[in-house]
Order: C-alpha cells, then sequence, then structure tokens
C-alpha cells in the first residue's frame, strides 16, 4: 500500500513539474529548434534534388555577396566555379557555348605568360577571371525572366547598405580630410564608382519592368546618385551619363532623356559657380598628366611584347623600367588589353564579344529584343566609356556583375527555346492536312 502511495506521488509531481511554466518555455524552444532543424534538413534535400532551386540559391548568394567586401565576393565566386565544375552537365552547358573553349584556352595561356614574368599578381587575378567567366556562362544558360528579377532587385537593396557606409566614411573623415572619397566596402572609390554604374542601370531597368513599385525604385536611384557624388569619380559619372542616356533612348524615352540632359547641364553649371560643390574637376589637369605618363609606359611596354603580352596587371612590373607613374594598371581598357593580352589575346576576346553582340543588336534590329538586352547594351556601353580612362572592370565584384548582367542575354535564349517548343507541339498536333501543306 505504501509503495502505491509513493508511485502515485511521483507521478503527481512529475505532472505539476511538466506543467510549470519553466519547463513549458523550454519545451517549446525544443519543439523551435526541432522545427528549424526539419526545415534545414528540407531545404538541403531540395538543394539536392532540385537544381533550379540550387541554382537559384547560389546565384542571389552570389550577386548578393558583391555589395560586400572583396573576400567575401571572392570566396563565393569561387565556390559557385567549384559547384559548376564538379558536374558534367553543368560543365558541358559551359563549355558547348560558342567560342568559349577558345576563350578560356587565351586565359589559361596567360596564366602561364605571367608565370615566365613571375607576375604572380596576373596568375592570381587570371585564376579569378576564369572562375567569374565559367559561372557566368553557367548562369547566362539557365537565366530566366523571374531568376533575373530577383536578382536584381536583391542588387538594388543590397547597394544600399553601401552607400550607408560611404556616408558613414565620408562623415568620419570629414573634419580631417572634407577631399577623402569614401569607398564603402570596396578596395578603392572607383571601384565603389563602377558599382554604382551598374546599378544605376539595373534600377532604371527594373523600373521599367515593375511600375508597381516605380516609388521605391526613385528612392533607391536617389540613394545612388549620392554614392556616385561620394565617390567623386569623373570617369563613372560620364559612364553614367551615356548609359543612361542609350537605355532611355532604346526605350523611347525621349522626355525623360532631355530632362536627364537639362539636370546634367544644371549640376555643372552650379559646379562652375560653385567648385567646392564637386572639387574633383578642379584635380583633372593633374590627373591627366598622370595617365598621359603611364599610357606612355603602356605603349612601350605593348610594343616589346606585342603578341602575348605579359600577363595582367603587367603595367606593375613594367612601369619601373620605362620610369614612368608607379600603378597597377595602364588607367585605360584597350591599353591595358593589349599590355596584358597581346594582339593574339585581345584579337580573340574581340571574336568573342562580337559573336554575343552581333546577337543582340540584330535582335534589337529586328525589335525582337527584350529588356535584358538593353540593360546588357547599356552595362557594355558604360564599361567601354569608363574605359577610356581607368579599368576599374578589371575587378572581382565589378567583373563577375558584369558577368551576371552578360548572363541576363540569356533571358532571350530562354524565350526562344520556349517558343520554339511551342512552335514544334503545335506542329505535330495539327490535322495530318495541315502537316502535309507544311511539309
Amino acid at each position: 500500500m505504501r509503495r502505491r502511495f509513493f508511485l502515485f506521488g511521483r507521478i503527481v509531481s512529475a505532472r505539476k513539474a511538466f506543467y510549470r511554466p519553466d519547463t513549458g518555455k523550454e519545451l517549446v524552444h525544443i519543439a523551435q529548434v526541432k522545427d528549424l532543424v526539419a526545415a534545414a534538413k528540407r531545404g538541403l534535400q531540395k538543394l539536392q534534388t532540385n537544381a533550379a532551386f540550387a541554382d537559384k540559391c547560389l546565384a542571389l548568394v552570389v550577386i548578393g555577396s558583391l555589395y560586400l567586401p572583396s573576400t567575401v565576393s571572392g570566396f563565393t565566386i569561387i565556390a559557385a566555379s567549384f559547384y559548376v565544375m564538379a558536374n558534367y552537365q553543368r560543365r558541358g552547358k559551359v563549355f558547348g557555348a560558342p567560342y568559349f573553349k577558345l576563350l578560356f584556352g587565351s586565359f589559361v595561356f596567360s596564366f602561364f605568360i605571367s608565370a615566365s614574368y613571375r607576375n604572380y599578381m596576373g596568375m592570381a587575378m587570371t585564376l579569378m577571371l576564369l572562375a567569374m567567366m565559367v559561372y557566368g556562362m553557367y548562369l547566362r544558360s539557365v537565366m530566366t525572366r523571374g531568376l533575373l528579377d530577383e536578382m536584381l532587385d536583391l542588387a538594388c537593396l543590397m547597394s544600399v547598405p553601401a552607400v550607408l557606409a560611404a556616408v558613414l566614411q565620408k562623415a568620419v573623415t570629414f573634419a580631417a580630410d572634407p577631399s577623402y572619397r569614401p569607398v564603402s566596402f570596396f578596395n578603392n572609390a572607383n571601384y565603389f564608382g563602377m558599382m554604382i554604374e551598374f546599378t544605376v542601370a539595373i534600377i532604371l531597368y527594373r523600373a521599367l519592368r515593375n511600375r508597381r513599385a516605380l516609388s521605391m525604385y526613385t528612392v533607391l536611384l536617389g540613394v545612388n546618385m549620392l554614392g556616385l557624388y561620394l565617390c567623386g569619380s569623373m570617369s563613372a559619372l560620364a559612364a553614367v551619363s551615356c548609359g543612361i542616356f542609350v537605355f532611355l533612348l532604346c526605350k523611347h524615352r525621349r522626355k525623360l532623356a532631355g530632362l536627364y540632359g537639362i539636370v546634367l547641364v544644371a549640376f555643372f553649371a552650379v559646379n562652375k559657380v560653385v567648385p567646392a560643390l564637386f572639387p574633383r574637376t578642379e584635380a583633372i589637369s593633374y590627373t591627366t598628366d598622370q595617365r598621359l605618363s603611364i599610357w606612355h609606359g603602356a605603349v612601350s611596354g605593348i610594343l616589346q611584347t606585342p603578341l602575348f603580352g605579359r600577363g595582367m596587371r603587367a603595367y606593375s612590373i613594367v612601369h619601373d623600367l620605362f620610369g614612368t607613374y608607379p600603378t597597377y594598371h595602364c588607367h585605360n581598357l584597350y591599353l591595358d588589353c593589349l599590355l596584358d593580352f597581346g594582339i593574339l589575346g585581345s584579337a580573340v576576346m574581340l571574336i568573342f564579344g562580337w559573336y554575343y553582340l552581333r546577337g543582340i543588336i540584330r535582335r534589337i534590329r529586328g525589335r525582337r529584343a527584350c529588356n535584358a538586352d538593353l540593360l546588357f547594351l547599356t552595362v557594355l556601353i558604360m564599361t567601354l566609356v569608363h574605359g577610356c580612362t581607368d579599368v576599374t572592370i578589371s575587378w572581382t565584384q565589378t567583373g563577375m556583375l558584369f558577368f551576371i548582367l552578360f548572363s541576363a542575354t540569356g533571358v532571350s535564349l530562354q524565350r526562344n527555346r520556349q517558343t520554339s517548343l511551342s512552335v514544334s507541339h503545335s506542329y505535330y498536333h495539327q490535322s495530318p492536312r495541315t502537316v502535309k501543306y507544311y511539309q
């Protein structure tokens, strides 16, 4: 009898302990942890079984990392390239693209050229460029309109903390050095300027595609123009202006293009009256002298190795030979390509670029181009204009964003495939009399 009462008391005390508030909270926390673990397991299983979902997640991680420090973006780019190269089907989509094997081989050859000149920085940058090319070409092969919109919206949102970081850097250093150019999360103010260039083009594209969120994109455009002003890059301002004009004219928005031109004229007029508004204009003569010295050294280096170049970042190993201004690159994209890759390597890049650009131009002339084609054309013009005075495209964050925007042209490929499939489907489901007529 005593033993029964003892067991009954233990059961009652256990039930009371179970329903105590503290114990109940612990049980709730345990249940939440279990739910999180189960959700993580489901996510991992979906990543393993659903290739489209895995591609989407990786693409969002890569484009989001580009607005973070270069070490983070470099790691994600390398991981993405390994993801592509580790699978035969994904690898086949990349190397099956027209002229890609030729371009890939030319950069592999450039890697060994860099090694022969002990250009170790050039070797590392060539490997990173190969990784960016591989992932960019794969992304182009799987790009859809929905994936592109999500990626570009994330890029627009990630630009906000980058600009806020630049504002904070400017505020902290303004008292000690008013001429300081903030770099945000990037290694150089000019890299920051090029990222802003591309982001402005992205915002314009998304504003025309998503009219419901026009007010949000207007705010984002203002934030990024503030970042462009803070970085103090005249080359970035010229490139943005050309890119915006081309995009608006291609979209037949002549009034907006004219309004933007009026704003630019007003800006320079005010800057003429108040030079402190944009103090970088006063340093144009000084920077021009620097660039003339750099270009003289670049031309001398090109004449020494005209065919194969000396690998990427070649100017950093030749400026001492000619006594020209010491820096990392030629401050001119065209001279830099000739000095780094020579005439042969530059010719391969021209062949590759012209093949894909020709398709975009044909679609534009035939009125079959989508907005993604115009977006890349705008970004390409920005890059070529900025390339007259700088080589900011030759970096991890800017280069990968350029390849991502190049992959946007894959939207037209997907649309053409769907059209051909629908045509073939309707063809095989026609009446025998109609099929005989088409045969």
